[in-house]
């Protein structure tokens, strides 16, 4: 017996029955990031509709603004989908390109800085020499932006105890495993309000604790993907002190 055919490779993560349980909420995940770009296109063109028949013809230029930005949403529908594809389609994880993981990491950390400083909330990086991984960089880039948000979201509730906190404080830090041949990333947070009780359930689809807030990739989503790269993602956490999402991954 072939002792290789169960093995999971790339996006081939028994997808069949996986598919089943968390189709749901992949599909909210992209309708939900498809749906501003469409809302956008349709004002776009309502407006633009609107100068037409209106004969106020001397607009040209806002008339042009307007389908270029319909061009611009459309290419990033055309782009969720691609990914959406790619996400179904690979089935070999030599078949994705070498990411430099520390890059994305720093990528995630410029487009959420601010919005986190404004929190009073710090991301703290500590990245070693790493190298590359063999992923799909758009799925890499949202899964630490995700990660990264759960934290924000844990380090900006009503909860009394953050309100004490010295400090709030997102490290996300990067580390290599010569023998195992994995690379590791670690985002962590001292929100500490995961209990043990709720760890049990964090990777379940559909789980959330952010009520109606939540959006983007899930934690169950997350997991998928990364087990499609031939890799694991853990959780480590003390109560009232820190949360600790660990990510493993074969080196390229």
């Amino acid at each position: 017996m072939d002792q290789n055919k169960n093995k999971p490779t790339s996006l081939n993560f028994n997808f069949h029955s996986d598919r089943l349980r968390s189709l749901g909420e992949l599909s909210a995940s992209i309708l939900h990031e498809i749906n501003q770009p469409i809302t956008s296109i349709r004002m776009c063109s309502e407006l633009s509709i609107r100068k037409i028949k209106k004969n106020n013809f001397k607009d040209f230029d806002y008339l042009q603004t307007n389908l270029q930005e319909i061009i611009n949403l459309t290419q990033k529908v055309e782009e969720i989908i691609y990914r959406l594809q790619n996400f179904v389609r690979k089935s070999n994880t030599d078949d994705f390109p070498k990411v430099d993981l520390n890059l994305s990491i720093k990528e995630a950390k410029k487009i959420l800085n601010h919005q986190f400083l404004n929190k009073n909330i710090k991301i703290i990086t500590n990245l070693k020499n790493i190298p590359h991984i063999n992923a799909h960089e758009v799925w890499l880039n949202q899964i630490i932006i995700n990660l990264l948000k759960n934290a924000f979201h844990a380090l900006s509730n009503k909860n009394p105890k953050l309100l004490k906190l010295k400090r709030k404080e997102v490290i996300i830090s990067t580390q290599y495993n010569d023998a195992k041949k994995e690379v590791i990333m670690i985002v962590k947070d001292n929100a500490g309000d995961i209990s043990n009780k709720l760890k049990e359930k964090i990777f379940e689809p559909f789980f959330t604790t952010k009520n109606k807030d939540g959006n983007g990739l899930g934690l169950s989503i997350i997991k998928l993907i990364i087990e499609s790269l031939n890799g694991k993602i853990d959780l480590d956490v003390k109560f009232g002190e820190y949360s600790a999402f660990k990510i493993y991954i074969p080196a390229s």
